[in-house]
């Protein structure tokens, strides 16, 4: 129950995939009229009933960005409460199964930016807030200069 007695909303399972390849990994803005339009982010969306992660996470891959991936395995699990919604994502190591294609095959069905970031882009984009310890995880991997990641 929320402060004021109404019950909480429901937590929603959502993949995301972390896209690596060649030092760089795979973001996509927030396509503009829904909540955080704009944010950068890593590829995903909610999981279907009785779909996995790594399921979800190739299967948005596929629909968002027209790119097959392969999922690694898991990077991190976090769960954020925004405004009206709480998610639980898992984010998922994944790698183009066709990487010498894929920076040129990966394109936007939903009007979305994508960027190849490396680990400079990655401090200076806007993330969602639930992106923070991943981002970290991922500037610290990219960038062995890159101050060691903080705990969660």
């Amino acid at each position: 129950m929320s402060a004021q007695g109404e019950p909480a909303p429901p937590v929603q399972p959502i993949a995301a995939a972390v896209v690596l390849l060649r030092g760089r990994v795979l973001v996509q803005t927030r396509p503009a009229g829904r909540s955080y339009g704009g944010w950068w982010e890593f590829p995903g969306g909610k999981q279907e009933p009785a779909e996995d992660a790594a399921a979800c996470a190739v299967r948005e891959c596929r629909e968002e960005l027209g790119l097959d991936v392969a999922v690694e395995g898991p990077l991190h699990v976090q769960r954020w409460d925004y405004p009206g919604a709480s998610v639980n994502v898992t984010f998922l190591l994944c790698r183009p199964q066709d990487p010498e294609r894929a920076m040129a095959t990966a394109h936007a069905r939903e009007g979305q930016e994508l960027l190849w970031a490396d680990a400079a882009d990655l401090k200076r984009l806007r993330f969602l807030p639930a992106n923070a310890h991943v981002l970290d995880l991922l500037i610290a991997r990219l960038d062995p200069s890159a101050p060691s990641p903080r705990t969660p």
